[in-house]
């Protein structure tokens, strides 16, 4: 699957398409280490519904999650029938029981349309329509957020913080499409010290604003945005596209931009690298991400 990865930065995706119910899911491709034929699958008790149990792959045990029951409801019997996307992210293991992969699509960020419907928001990055028919990309960070599985990023946050922090003045740029991780994210950033946030959904938000920004000041921008935080998978344009315009301008091309994402991996770490991110933290430590913030704006 490695031979098929795209250049950071592109605008581009590679989506594995899948079938769960009928209906047609996507996910980066980046995530998905294989796909895998479940024999059987072992209950785990007083788990959520969600999570089918465990499984052995390669040796090793990990947890299913039944998307059967996640996106309609309905759980899955016959283990049999089934494929698992075995997945990681988040420095965890997951496999995901799909009932077929219809194969690999390469679609632009820019094709991805975000979702505004509240009460599915967690679970759905957002919709690209292919050939007449809706392919939904599911934000699997939350599914296992939701499902209690890996580290977790209200128990990371809770315990680093502490009353002696002062307010900081540093202006900081935050890009996350993910409503549940946003909230998250402000509240250890406001912990930190840190208040003077501006929020982004997407990065064509953010890229709009901090190139009005360059606009207005030229190269006092500093006087308005120190720092960029961003996550990669963001319908419309992706992290490492809004990294790269920053990088690529003579004039922004100075301020500090860390990637904070699910995909930063040893495998992984190289994109991020190839378009000039100063600093690439994997979700979900907050902890370090503060003390990167720290470290860049001279704090102890």
């Amino acid at each position: 699957m490695n031979d098929i990865l795209l250049n950071a930065g592109t605008g581009e995706v590679e989506i594995v398409e899948f079938i769960v119910n009928e209906r047609k899911y996507g996910i980066n491709v980046l995530k998905v280490k294989g796909i895998v034929s479940i024999e059987d699958v072992t209950p785990l008790p007083k788990s959520k519904e969600q999570i089918a149990g465990l499984t052995s792959i390669r040796g090793q045990m990990d947890t299913v999650i039944d998307l059967s029951i996640v996106l309609h409801g309905k759980k899955t019997e016959n283990f049999s029938e089934m494929l698992g996307l075995l997945c990681e992210f988040n420095e965890t293991i997951v496999v995901f029981l799909v009932n077929k992969v219809e194969g690999i699509r390469r679609i632009r960020w820019e094709e991805i349309k975000q979702t505004n419907t509240i009460s599915q928001e967690t679970v759905i990055i957002g919709t690209v329509m292919q050939n007449d028919q809706i392919i939904v990309l599911l934000d699997f960070e939350s599914i296992t957020i939701q499902a209690g599985i890996g580290k977790g990023y209200e128990k990371d946050r809770h315990s680093i913080f502490n009353s002696r922090n002062l307010k900081k003045d540093e202006r900081i740029i935050l890009v996350e499409d993910s409503r549940a991780i946003r909230e998250l994210l402000k509240c250890s950033l406001e912990e930190g010290g840190y208040h003077n946030i501006k929020i982004f959904e997407n990065g064509k938000q953010a890229q709009d604003y901090i190139f009005s920004i360059k606009e207005q000041f030229g190269e006092n921008f500093t006087r308005e945005i120190q720092l960029v935080i961003t996550d990669v998978e963001m319908p419309i344009l992706d992290g490492y596209t809004l990294t790269r315009s920053i990088k690529e301008d003579p004039i922004l091309n100075s301020l500090p931009v860390i990637i904070f994402s699910s995909l930063i991996t040893e495998q992984l770490y190289h994109k991020g690298k190839a378009i000039g991110a100063d600093m690439q933290i994997s979700k979900p430590s907050m902890k370090e991400l503060v003390n990167v913030i720290n470290m860049f704006f001279g704090h102890d």
